[in-house]
């Protein structure tokens, strides 16, 4: 590291950005100019690559500095592979937006609930607000981990907006079963979505003939505690979210950017949108633009996943339903998706 950052240094911009805990109480910060937060799909280990120098911040001056700044940043939340970064990319688009892409430590702060070394959320999301110019608005969009501290999140972001991304059980399930990566990360992250599930839905109803048993179940499950996490946080939050499902975004995109815009503050006029839903960004892989990938490439992964695990994806829709019939959450998490599909 070199150096250490000042109170300047923090409120001048969000150049200096929280990477992650270090040595001592500190954090370390990296400095990123506005087009390297453009270029950036993760703000974790993965964006060092795009900085251009490192600090340590003592957490004490951080946190002193952010009870200075406001929390005025909207939130973008999902259930996880379900166009959240294209979103973030297309409405990053709009001048008045400034785009932060799944901050690190509001991750450590969702897994290592009272970890030491980790600014308080309060500190963090103060940080994570700033803008480079002043008629900006930051828009977090927030890992998927991050959905279990979803609610308290919100209720400390007074006056912003949140838009919460997801799929059918149907489409999660093939676009899951349709990447080797995604199915990895599946299986590593499903004893933890397992655990926070039986959380949600209470001990005391939670029966051991529930678990999951195949792959088909278990992704099912991590669709359901999701999809759960996020109603809970709306209802804590005290506002309604725009609730966004991928499949329909991709059906009819200059609509959905229209309305994506309007619950953010920042309405746009219809030529705009479709101008927004012609753009290259389209047709880039969000998390590597590098690779080419669009809607009908989506649509060939999916039909090609529901061919090959057929069976799976019944295990998983039929688990689904079995819970709606025992758990409360689950009726009310498949109940609500379905009125929205209807409409």
């Amino acid at each position: 590291m070199i150096g250490s950052l000042t109170v300047e240094d923090l409120v001048a911009s969000p150049g200096w950005y929280p990477l992650e805990r270090a040595p001592g109480e500190n954090v370390l910060c990296i400095r990123l100019d506005e087009d390297d937060y453009r270029a950036v799909s993760f703000l974790d280990q993965r964006a060092v690559a795009f900085a251009h120098g490192q600090a340590a911040c003592d957490i004490a001056l951080l946190e002193s500095t952010a009870a200075g700044l406001p929390r005025r940043a909207h939130h973008l939340l999902h259930i996880g592979h379900v166009g959240s970064t294209l979103i973030s990319r297309l409405l990053g688009e709009h001048a008045a937006l400034f785009c932060v892409r799944e901050p690190a430590l509001l991750r450590t702060l969702a897994l290592e609930p009272g970890a030491r070394g980790v600014p308080s959320l309060d500190a963090l999301l103060a940080v994570l607000a700033r803008t480079w110019r002043p008629e900006q608005r930051a828009l977090i969009k927030e890992s998927s981990f991050v959905n279990e501290i979803a609610g308290e999140l919100l209720k400390r972001s007074g006056g912003s907006a949140a838009i919460f991304m997801h799929a059918a059980p149907l489409a999660y399930l093939q676009s899951i079963l349709g990447g080797p990566n995604s199915r990895i990360e599946s299986r590593t992250l499903g004893a933890h979505r397992l655990r926070r599930l039986r959380r949600l839905a209470e001990p005391a109803r939670w029966d051991p003939a529930f678990d999951p048993r195949s792959e088909g179940e278990w992704i099912a499950m991590s669709w359901l505690c999701e999809i759960a996490s996020l109603d809970r946080a709306a209802g804590a939050a005290g506002r309604s979210p725009l609730w966004l499902d991928f499949d329909r975004f991709l059906a009819d995109p200059a609509a959905a950017l229209e309305a994506l815009f309007r619950t953010l503050g920042e309405p746009i006029t219809t030529d705009a949108a479709e101008r927004l839903a012609r753009s290259p960004i389209m047709d880039r892989y969000s998390k590597a633009p590098e690779y080419p990938y669009d809607a009908a490439l989506r649509r060939e992964v999916l039909a090609a996943a529901a061919a090959e695990h057929r069976d799976e994806i019944a295990r998983g829709l039929a688990w689904l339903e079995r819970m709606a019939a025992r758990l409360p959450l689950a009726r009310v998490a498949l109940e609500a998706r379905q009125a929205e599909w209807a409409a």
